[in-house]
């Protein structure tokens, strides 16, 4: 695509959709609150622990009131989110939700049957953190890092994934994003899938290597990426440019739906173009790792070629 088709893309968008979006849904996510989805079965020594409050299961669970709470002052172990179960009522639980809203860790209200399944019957005393395999990058301080590669050569290549839920695929983009050379992903603080020990397993030691940063809201984190002459790619199934027609060797940031819902259609609506990866079977969608994979690829095969002709 020619670079004055590329700003007319980027003022008047594209068609609309995005690769992955017809993804059947993991039977179990984070987000439904399955404990199985962060730390296996309970053993038998969690078991009989389960009258005190605190206790970490597989080094993914912190629960009790007194716990989370000097979990939050510390700030040393990185919490995903808390689920409180409804009802609760404790006069800590004002502390607790103040320092939770400081550190932006989302709080999710939940069934008490719900945290008791979580904890295996522990006293969780109505509260339960979810802890992160490893520590989230500032979403400020990615975006300007990325800034900052602008005009350099080695302009930007950043990924972010809208609503993805299995741990496993996460994982995997992870791993793709590192073994590309990639500059960093941003997934969603809500109904996304967050770092978590599967996540981290599945990511083969990307986890390591690869700032993750959350970001409340996706569109405004378009407007973000605009703001600092980054391009915002979205992948669709329909739409009109291929993906081999797009420049990658620009500041890009791309944009990948999750299993199911694919973009939302904000995020469709507000990215500068929309690519498709063409399809010659009978399944209508790529996994989004697997997209993933191809489109970064893409950008590394044009960057390389950009390098060696200049």
């Amino acid at each position: 695509m020619k670079r004055d088709e590329q700003r007319r893309f980027r003022k008047h968008g594209a068609a609309r959709l995005d690769i992955g979006e017809r993804e059947s849904r993991p039977d179990k996510t984070p987000d439904k609150t399955d404990a199985r989805a962060f730390t296996g079965p309970a053993s038998s020594a969690q078991r009989s622990n389960s009258s005190r409050p605190g206790v970490i299961a597989s080094g993914a669970l912190l629960y009790g009131v007194s716990p989370v709470l000097e979990a939050l002052r510390a700030g040393q172990r990185p919490v995903e989110h808390i689920t409180l179960a409804e009802g609760t009522r404790d006069h800590r639980l004002r502390e607790l939700l103040d320092l939770a809203r400081e550190a932006r860790v989302p709080v999710r209200r939940a069934p008490r049957t719900d945290l008791e399944r979580l904890t295996d019957g522990a006293n969780h005393q109505g509260v339960v953190a979810h802890i992160s395999a490893a520590r989230y990058a500032l979403t400020g301080e990615l975006l300007d890092a990325l800034a900052q590669r602008v005009g350099t050569d080695e302009p930007p290549l950043a990924v972010v994934l809208d609503g993805v839920e299995d741990p496993r695929n996460l994982g995997a983009v992870l791993r793709t994003v590192e073994c590309a050379g990639a500059h960093g992903v941003f997934i969603p603080e809500r109904r996304a899938v967050g770092l978590t020990e599967t996540v981290a397993k599945a990511a083969a030691g990307a986890l390591e290597h690869v700032p993750v940063a959350r970001a409340a809201n996706l569109s405004r984190l378009i407007e973000e990426f605009k703001e600092r002459n980054i391009w915002t790619v979205g992948t669709s199934a329909e739409a009109s440019t291929s993906y081999t027609a797009w420049d990658w060797t620009q500041p890009t940031a791309l944009f990948l739906g999750g299993e199911g819902a694919g973009l939302h259609r904000l995020v469709r609506e507000r990215c500068d173009v929309l690519v498709s990866i063409p399809l010659h079977g009978r399944i209508t969608s790529l996994n989004v790792s697997v997209a993933a994979g191809v489109l970064l690829y893409e950008a590394i095969r044009q960057r390389t070629a950009a390098r060696s002709t200049s």
